[in-house]
């Protein structure tokens, strides 16, 4: 006989319910079956512009020396460049004039 008091009974019993119930939704709800619509050609649109002028080419211009310090990729030389250089100018942004508008600083 130990008195149970109901009240902490059934917000247990609601915790519980609570755990009980999935995190996340089943994948069946986010999973949209359009294999037909890969399978359909689209048509391209016949009012769509024309590309004009030649096409381009690559260039190939001179080699670069070959310097033994040199970061192995883009991201490791921004980030070297940021580092030892912070408040220099990384990007900058133009308008149809050709005037800056906007400039991205590197920064510690």
């Amino acid at each position: 006989g130990v008195p149970v008091n109901s009240r902490v009974s059934s917000k247990i019993q609601q915790l519980l319910n609570t755990l009980k119930r999935p995190k996340r939704p089943p994948l069946k709800e986010f999973f949209v079956d359009d294999f037909e619509e890969l399978l359909e050609v689209q048509q391209p649109d016949p009012n769509q512009p024309k590309p004009e002028g030649n096409p381009s080419n690559v260039l190939k211009g001179e080699p670069l020396g070959v310097v033994t310090n040199w970061p192995p990729s883009l991201l490791a030389a921004l980030q070297r460049w940021g580092t030892t250089q912070p408040k220099a100018p990384c990007l900058t942004a133009l308008d149809t004039t050709g005037k800056a508008v906007y400039t991205l600083t590197y920064g510690r």
